[in-house]
């Protein structure tokens, strides 16, 4: 196995390599580069980065000028402020215009810890999921990243990179391929469907090894394509299982546990239940500690496991 990557700094290093094989690529930032890891772009090609200040309002309508000029803009901040204070001209600027800008929402979830709810991002794939034309994507390691962030270059439109400031253990050997709405099964089972995106696919996988020492059967699956994501992606994935659970580092109303449910209400009559965030704002502190307190942990899937499989005797 590949040795754990901090997913900010690969992405800074892969953003530089994609500025080499993509003249068109820009770069956007809010005054926060170094935390971005967007410096090394900036020192290799100075005259395609921006930087706007501590006004990420702003970022979606210049980005959306770059790209209707032909330029392919990543723009640049912490996942709350890219998403929620700029909502508005991602909606008006860049979805409806269709614009070719690529939005990346550095520490989602709660992993900004300590820096509280204020800075937490809770409710981003809920808020982007519901714009016409706005994909989603996100990494569960940065074999992954790699390989997302040259689809996004490809990606004729308005794109969201949900990138949590996570350390995380390399699941994907380097001949893996991510395909825009495609899932990517892990690990397979006949008991249980685990859903999970982002760095807490890890979390899923650790569970399904807690689980096997129980005789529970547990397929993981990883959605790093959240939108667009077609129903038979779901219902394939979950078939042959007799229950799922969704597991995931944002509100539980909205994000992937609701696509999966939708899914499985219409195609696939099984019970889905949804572990994440419980519809409220957390705290400060950190960001595992977080995790356990909301019942985002391995605990949790068990508990919840074992409740879901009962319904299904």
């Amino acid at each position: 196995m590949l040795a754990p990557e901090d997913l900010s700094v690969a992405f800074g290093k892969a953003l530089e390599e994609l500025g080499s094989t993509y003249p068109a690529v820009v770069v956007l930032d809010t005054d926060i580069a170094d935390s971005c890891h967007t410096e090394a772009f900036r020192r290799a090609y100075p005259g395609r980065a921006f930087d706007l200040g501590v006004a990420e309002q702003s970022l979606p309508t210049f980005a959306a000028g770059l790209a209707l000029c032909g330029k392919i803009p990543f723009c640049n901040s912490f996942a709350v402020f890219a998403v929620t204070r700029g909502l508005d001209m991602i909606r008006q600027s860049v979805c409806y215009n269709r614009a070719n800008v690529k939005i990346v929402g550095h520490s989602a979830g709660q992993t900004m810890g300590y820096t509280g709810p204020s800075h937490h991002t809770i409710e981003d794939i809920a808020a982007l999921r519901s714009l016409p034309g706005m994909a989603i994507v996100t990494p569960s390691d940065a074999v992954e990243l790699r390989q997302l962030m040259v689809a996004l270059v490809e990606w004729p439109g308005p794109a969201y990179l949900r990138l949590p400031r996570a350390t995380v253990p390399t699941v994907h050997d380097p001949g893996y391929r991510f395909e825009m709405g495609k899932a990517d099964r892990l690990a397979e089972g006949r008991d249980l469907t685990l859903f999970s995106h982002g760095d807490v696919v890890h979390l899923a996988l650790a569970a399904r090894e807690a689980l096997s020492a129980r005789g529970i059967a547990a397929r993981v699956v990883n959605v790093p394509c959240l939108k667009p994501l077609g129903e038979d992606q779901i219902v394939a994935q979950g078939a042959g299982t007799r229950a799922a659970l969704v597991i995931e580092d944002h509100n539980v109303l909205g994000g992937l546990g609701s696509a999966v449910t939708e899914a499985y209400a219409r195609w696939l009559p099984q019970p889905v239940m949804r572990i994440g965030i419980p519809d409220t704002f957390t705290e400060s502190d950190d960001f595992t500690a977080l995790r356990e307190k909301y019942g985002i942990s391995v605990p949790a899937v068990i508990r919840a496991a074992a409740e879901v499989l009962k319904q299904v005797g």
